[in-house]
């Protein structure tokens, strides 16, 4: 049996590798510097296994950045099925929420099929092949400034996108979004009632770097303005168990008796750190936390949060994607939240 020609051996195996989904589409293959030297063969041999895979329409050769698996256009041609995707910071992390369950039945029904990737995947994908292979895009950021050079030129080449859950300054996409400001205000309205008067607000990060938490927090402000309180108190950076145990002893020494947490994450863990050091929840410190994830409701004592309709939200980016995508005037979408009182929210 003839020996097929080195080239063809590099070619086939590294096509199996994408039809395999070893290699994903956005990868970066080798190089031919660097398949040369694996193979020990030339680099004329690894450039023409390259050029066999762009032939076939596999890869795509990008001068100064290199060979990208390529989205098969199979999936259009043979299809009546249009393609958006839809880009999560983590995507195997359910805590962000079932965004899901009310979009993809919706973008199905209309035609659409949904590619679910996390961030890393519009950071490795060129933004002309996106615009090639996909038809719009609804685009969960991590923080208000996520790879704006990528979405400007998304934007400038007018590219389909909707962002779910944060604003984006500067870049005029439209945005589907909790109503964080009533949130913010409804947690502290509660404090308020139940007779607290030094209420902290407890954050990850700084305000400026992400819409929603800011407007957590400006709600937050406006219902102890309304109640004539000028206590205020604004934690931010807190990651690490130091840092909790920290700030639980710098609020119990300015007699603060209540927090507003970032989200239900935050609040989870400064409770677990609380209770270490003995500060009873919510005897000595009531806590309130925001998006209703399913711990919420078991944690000992259960959380009081604001929760967020995440499936609502998801369904209405995809209508707002819908609407981009046929060129009709798009308008922002603020969803309503509502307050789950439990026991961590207890009286002064």
């Amino acid at each position: 049996m003839v020996k097929k020609p080195l080239y063809q051996q590099i070619s086939e195996q590294l096509e199996r590798q994408i039809m395999s989904g070893e290699l994903q589409v956005g990868a970066q293959l080798p190089t031919e510097h660097a398949l040369a030297a694996s193979h020990q063969t030339s680099r004329i041999t690894s450039k023409r296994a390259l050029s066999e895979l762009e032939n076939k329409g596999l890869v795509e050769r990008i001068r100064g950045k290199g060979t990208f698996v390529k989205a098969r256009s199979i999936s259009k041609a043979v299809t009546s099925m249009k393609q958006v995707l839809f880009i999560l910071p983590f995507p195997g992390q359910h805590d962000l929420g079932n965004f899901t369950a009310l979009m993809l039945p919706y973008l199905a029904e209309k035609g659409y099929h949904v590619h679910i990737q996390d961030e890393s995947f519009l950071t490795q994908t060129h933004f002309f092949q996106l615009i090639e292979q996909y038809d719009g895009m609804i685009y969960y950021p991590e923080t208000g400034n996520s790879n704006l050079d990528i979405l400007y030129q998304l934007h400038f080449q007018g590219f389909p996108v909707v962002l779910l859950d944060k604003k984006m300054e500067g870049i005029p996409f439209p945005y589907v979004t909790a109503d964080n400001f009533s949130g913010g205000y409804m947690a502290a309205h509660l404090l308020l009632s139940k007779g607290h008067t030094k209420i902290a607000f407890l954050n990850s990060r700084t305000i400026q770097e992400t819409s929603t938490v800011r407007e957590r927090y400006m709600g937050y402000l406006r219902a102890l303005f309304e109640a004539g309180i000028s206590f205020h108190a604004l934690e931010t950076n807190v990651h690490s168990e130091e840092a909790y145990a920290g700030i639980a002893e710098k609020f119990v020494a300015d007699d603060v008796t209540a927090i507003v947490a970032e989200n239900d994450l935050m609040a989870i863990q400064f409770m677990k750190q609380a209770k270490k050091m003995g500060i009873r929840i919510p005897q000595d410190l009531a806590v309130i936390g925001f998006d209703n994830i399913q711990a919420a409701e078991f944690v000992e004592p259960s959380l009081t949060t604001i929760s967020q309709n995440f499936e609502e939200m998801g369904r209405a980016a995809a209508i707002s994607l819908q609407k981009q995508i046929q060129k009709k005037d798009v308008e922002n979408a603020i969803i309503p939240v509502s307050l789950i009182e439990r026991e961590s929210s207890g009286a002064r």
